[in-house]
């Protein structure tokens, strides 16, 4: 028995040391309600990046006919496009700063997405007044961590694979 409890406390230990320590479980689960509430009117939380080339370089939008950006499109955009990403802690607090900004006072000169990609839809409203700061901070910290840094995401996993 004592076997098996050293293996475990052992294996926790080598798989907790694998997720950053900037990740924060609890804070990204919040962040991913608020952006089921808030966002997903227009956002869709994720898709996969060959569909969503597919749907935006040969069928122009027609295929999916999204209203907005998805959700891991956003992820992917925020960290290459804002800041730095060589201290994952400063590089949080400048994707926050950049989502407040952008939510409360939106302007296409600020966009992080590709032309071939936003061109398909309009400036999104503001939101000032139906999110509040903390709010975006937990949305913030869902959209960093919902698509990994080299195009693996080892935070979000799609409820309908584990039930197979």
């Amino acid at each position: 028995m004592k076997t098996i409890v050293s293996l475990f406390v052992f294996l926790s230990a080598v798989f907790a040391s694998e997720l950053p320590e900037e990740f924060d479980k609890l804070l990204y689960e919040k962040g991913e309600k608020v952006f089921e509430k808030k966002c997903m009117e227009c956002h869709e939380k994720y898709m996969d990046i060959p569909l969503l080339m597919k749907n935006f370089i040969e069928e122009n939008n027609k295929l999916l006919n999204l209203k907005a950006p998805t959700g891991n499109e956003i992820s992917f955009r925020l960290k290459q496009q804002i800041g730095s990403r060589d201290d994952m802690e400063f590089h949080l607090h400048q994707t926050n700063d950049f989502l407040k900004d952008y939510l409360y006072n939106p302007d296409l000169s600020k966009t992080i997405c590709l032309e071939g990609v936003i061109r398909h839809f309009k400036v999104m409203p503001s939101m000032k007044g139906k999110i509040t700061e903390e709010e975006i901070e937990e949305v913030n910290h869902f959209l960093y961590f919902l698509e990994g840094f080299n195009g693996v995401n080892n935070y979000f996993h799609k409820e309908e694979l584990e039930l197979k």
